[in-house]
């Protein structure tokens, strides 16, 4: 029970209620801290390695579609001479 991380204790509504509501400061949360998040620079290259595959994806489609076709049209019509 000692690693796991609890909520502070819920304030009473009445006390909500009556003090002035305050903004909370805007705190910078380090990349350091938490672990598993990648930093901005590894998010960039996902990004850029994602974009790759889907466009060789799609050239590789694109190349097995052409293949097909061409295979499609050079194959002969049947002979039409009587035998």
């Amino acid at each position: 029970m000692e690693d796991e991380k609890l909520l502070p204790p819920e304030e009473p509504i009445a006390a909500a209620e009556s003090a002035p509501i305050e903004p909370e400061p805007q705190v910078a949360i380090q990349e350091e801290l938490l672990p598993g998040v990648p930093s901005s620079k590894q998010q960039q290259w996902g990004v850029l390695i994602s974009i790759v595959i889907i466009v060789v994806m799609v050239i590789v489609g694109a190349f097995y579609a052409w293949g097909k076709r061409i295979a499609q049209e050079q194959q002969y019509p049947p002979s039409t001479v009587a035998k």
